[in-house]
């Protein structure tokens, strides 16, 4: 299966691309094993991956799965478009 992973600022700068291909010898994966391949590929993302939790892992980083935001756990299938995303923190609260 063939995925497309888009890093969005400021995490284009650590892996050094835009966006990249990845072919996996299975039929799907999950966004924790996507993660693995990335830090594989791109060792200063190590710094942004915590799986230890959902929420720990969303304070760092954000994974969307064609536009969807997804859970560590969650299936990605050939074809998919993974985005590494900056987590939306603050608000204006009256």
């Amino acid at each position: 299966m063939k995925i497309a992973v888009k890093y969005s600022i400021p995490f284009r700068e650590d892996a050094g691309v835009r966006e990249e291909t990845y072919e996996i010898d299975r039929e799907s994966t999950t966004v924790a094993e996507v993660l693995d391949l990335v830090v594989g590929r791109h060792s200063s993302m190590s710094k942004f991956v915590d799986k230890t939790s959902e929420e720990a892992q969303r304070h760092q980083l954000v994974i969307a799965v064609n536009s969807r935001v997804v859970r560590l756990c969650d299936e990605i299938y050939d074809g998919d478009s993974v985005s590494v995303l900056l987590p939306v923190i603050g608000g204006h609260g009256k």
